[in-house]
């Protein structure tokens, strides 16, 4: 990965932040783009909770109780498989928000 940036993104960077420090213009994108990526996961998220009427955790721990209707029907795998892939996304987001 270069360690430099052209001129013309260091511009554009600096233009569309008002920050007129480099480094902190690429954070404060790199903030927003993460908050941005953060309400995509959220509302994934909520359309599932929506969707079953309950967290992932309850839902997981159903459905290794045995207790989800259909468990093993394709929409709901995939629907588990994406809760999983959201819970685990928004943690790595919010980590990496916690860093900047």
């Amino acid at each position: 990965m270069p360690e430099t940036v052209s001129k013309g993104t260091a511009k554009l960077l600096k233009d569309i932040t008002g920050e007129p420090r480099l480094e902190l213009a690429v954070r404060a994108t790199m903030e927003d783009a993460l908050l941005h990526r953060l309400e995509g996961v959220e509302e994934g998220l909520e359309e599932l909770r929506d969707r079953y009427g309950m967290s992932f955790d309850k839902f997981e721990e159903a459905w290794e109780r045995g207790d989800i209707e259909d468990r093993h029907s394709y929409d709901v795998e995939k629907d588990y498989w994406r809760w999983d892939e959201l819970t685990t996304r928004k943690k790595r987001i919010r980590d990496a928000l916690d860093t900047l």
